[in-house]
């Protein structure tokens, strides 16, 4: 499994002042522990704990997970279009690793 590939959708088209939907799913085992392999060794836990969501320079959410998350978790919620900048997700694992994912938010002309 390829770990921390993740994907955020906003809407095709997004007019300043609208609220928007967001998703973002990242790719992820979230071993809770408590599960064992093949050879009935534990699976040690590994998971992300930490989400964080930035608007520009602005964090617009954060999330603390736990191993009960299911795997490659999905976010979503609604945001309110006021400005064109990156939409980041980073995402810290409670091994210490540190993923992101960004996506430009930007206004459709025309």
């Amino acid at each position: 499994m390829e770990i921390s590939k993740g994907k955020i959708v906003v809407p095709a088209t997004i007019t300043k002042g609208e609220v928007i939907r967001i998703q973002a799913v990242v790719q992820h085992p979230m071993d809770t522990g408590f599960f064992r392999d093949a050879n009935a060794e534990i699976i040690p836990p590994y998971f992300i704990s930490a989400v964080t969501v930035t608007y520009g320079d602005v964090e617009v959410a954060s999330f603390e997970w736990t191993s009960g998350v299911s795997r490659d978790p999905m976010i979503v919620f609604q945001l309110k279009a006021e400005r064109e900048a990156p939409l980041t997700f980073t995402y810290r694992d409670n091994r210490g690793a540190t993923y992101q994912t960004t996506v430009p938010l930007a206004f459709t002309t025309g």
